[in-house]
């Protein structure tokens, strides 16, 4: 048999059998569950009871948010003076989800406010000199910043100096010196003095609260905002993988409900082409089918086509807007793909010298996939990897970095800050530039800062398991139980179990050009018509590989399959090993 497929380690997470039983016996849950809830951290009753049913009550006082009076009492001003207020985004899709709220609710307060989000390549990142000296020609008298911001002290002090003041509002780390810019209100929870409840809040969380708190300040209720808002949250609180815990929690699962009964014309349209008709949406269909379609406008093209997207009232433009999404969803895998057969190339053979960093970089690579680029190699490889992109007109190389938990990747590169031109990010995300000449000492220098961080068997790729099943407690009664712990992602991961010694009936690749795997199983001992489908996306090589009378062990997730008004349990697979490797 030939091996295509190396399998990754799985590692089956604990348990306490002593929380699983309390937990168990009071709330008549199944044994799996109790498990499940027992692995994130959840213990005791009023835990789970809050784990469980998730409310709005759960929402943390906006006004906790460092600098929220300051920054409520600055907006108020401008919106009763009718000041003109500019609203500077980012251009992914937590920044375009923020910078459309700040439009939508400044312009319902009735506020003169314009929103924009730079183009990735033309504008580059965050607040530029440029966008200053128009504010300044455009008579606007405050600037907000959303998502971005929190680095720009040299830009708020060019504001400063043209009498306009500036709000910024952000969830990026403020630099190793805790130095801030000098602007009317800094929100941000992650500052060193924030007595806010959670820090990881997304961008457009951090917006979406402060703008509930100028609602609340101006002597409005919330209810009504939360509705109207709560979709877009959601939408970049998954996008940007943000830890779907404590408040992103509340406002992802109600974001969710909203989302499905949206009326923004542009959220109806994008959610034709991205869903099944009917389909409700999940965190994950937010992870991998609208929030690609909304980043890829800036990865290939131009972010103010997802902002437009989210601002039009006109159903008509928002189908053009959202068939334009999906073309720059297509050209952008398109790219993708190839940019990624360059780098696997680089990244075997660093791998053959031991490098527990990957930097890797290419001339002329298309800046705005190698981000994506970046996250597959460090999910295949399973270290950090850091992929850049070299300008052949300027000699300046534009990175961006991911990193598996275990790695701070921004404190790494902040040790590096000597050999770049800027950075910032997060502890598993960052984006960098520097000259082309320093790529090899910064290589180098990442490469020491790995090898003195992660071990070696940091560096095996690794499932973590919830449990191992049994085939016959795979049912959907299972499945439904489970559905209390959505939403699924970063934080609180979709569970996966292992089932062993499963006998392969049925090989076949199904799908669009055959891309994807089916394969049709039978437990040990199950009578002929016990029979359980699988599929694997996206690895319908294994379709020649795979015979009937195959056993396998197999890692996967769960899901209901209601096709044809049968409601059976399908497994959607993670990775599989043969028994006897």
């Amino acid at each position: 048999m030939t091996r295509s497929h190396v399998p990754k380690r799985w590692h089956v997470l604990p348990g306490d059998p002593g929380a699983e039983e309390r937990l168990i016996s009071e709330l008549a849950l199944s044994p799996i569950v109790a498990r499940l809830l027992v692995q994130r951290g959840v213990t005791s009753l009023e835990e789970a009871d809050r784990f469980l049913h998730p409310s709005l009550a759960q929402l943390h006082d906006p006004m906790l948010l460092p600098d929220a009076e300051a920054a409520c009492e600055r907006l108020k001003q401008a919106l009763h003076r009718k000041e003109k207020i500019l609203v500077h985004g980012d251009y992914d899709g937590d920044g375009i989800t923020a910078t459309a709220l700040w439009q939508r609710v400044l312009h319902r307060l009735g506020g003169d406010v314009e929103a924009f989000v730079p183009h990735r390549h033309r504008d580059g990142y965050d607040m530029r000199r440029w966008f200053v000296e128009e504010a300044r020609a455009k008579g606007a008298g405050l600037i907000v910043t959303t998502d971005c911001g929190i680095q720009r002290i040299e830009e708020v002090e060019l504001a400063r100096e043209a009498g306009i003041d500036v709000i910024v509002t952000d969830h990026h780390i403020p630099s190793s010196c805790g130095r801030l810019p000098r602007a009317v209100a800094v929100v941000n929870p992650h500052r060193r003095d924030s007595r806010y409840p959670f820090a990881d809040l997304a961008g457009v969380g951090v917006a979406f609260k402060l703008c509930e708190a100028l609602v609340q300040y101006l002597g409005y209720g919330v209810e009504h905002y939360r509705r109207a808002h709560m979709d877009l949250a959601a939408i970049g609180t998954v996008t940007d993988v943000m830890p779907l815990v404590d408040e992103n929690r509340v406002l992802v699962k109600f974001g969710l409900d909203r989302l499905q009964q949206t009326r923004k014309p542009g959220l109806r349209a994008l959610l034709r082409r991205a869903l099944y008709a009917g389909k409700a949406p999940s965190a994950r269909d937010i992870a991998f089918s609208l929030g690609p379609r909304l980043n890829a406008a800036s990865r290939v093209d131009e972010a103010t086509t997802a902002l437009e997207l989210l601002l039009t009232p006109d159903p008509e433009e928002a189908e053009l807007l959202a068939e334009r999404l999906e073309e720059n969803n297509r050209h952008c895998r398109d790219l993708t793909e190839q940019v990624l057969r360059e780098a696997r190339t680089q990244a075997t053979e660093w791998i053959a010298q031991e490098a527990r960093c990957l930097v890797l970089a290419g001339e002329g690579w298309p800046g705005g996939v190698i981000g994506l680029v970046a996250g597959r190699i460090m999910g295949q490889y399973a270290r950090p990897c850091v992929v850049i992109t070299v300008d052949p007109s300027t000699g300046v190389g534009r990175g961006s970095a991911r990193s598996p938990h275990g790695f701070d990747v921004l404190q790494a590169i902040d040790a590096c800050s000597d050999l770049l031109i800027e950075y910032g990010g997060h502890e598993l995300a960052a984006g960098l530039a520097l000259e082309s000449e320093q790529i090899d000492a910064f290589r180098e220098r990442m490469m020491r800062l790995a090898a003195e961080k992660l071990d070696p068997e940091d560096l095996v790729p690794t499932l973590e398991v919830a449990a191992e099943l049994e085939p016959d407690s795979i049912c959907p009664e299972l499945v439904w139980q489970m559905q209390a712990l959505q939403p699924f992602g970063s934080g609180n991961h979709e569970p996966l179990f292992v089932s062993r010694n499963m006998r392969v009936l049925q090989v076949r690749a199904i799908g669009q050009e055959g891309r994807h795997l089916k394969l049709t199983l039978q437990a040990p001992g199950a009578k002929p018509h016990e029979l359980v489908d699988a599929v694997w996306w996206n690895r319908a090589d294994l379709a020649t590989v795979l015979a009937p009378g195959t056993t396998l062990d197999l890692c996967y997730r769960l899901m209901l399959d209601d096709y044809g008004g049968q409601c059976r349990v399908q497994l959607l697979l993670e990775d599989l090993s043969w028994p006897e490797w």
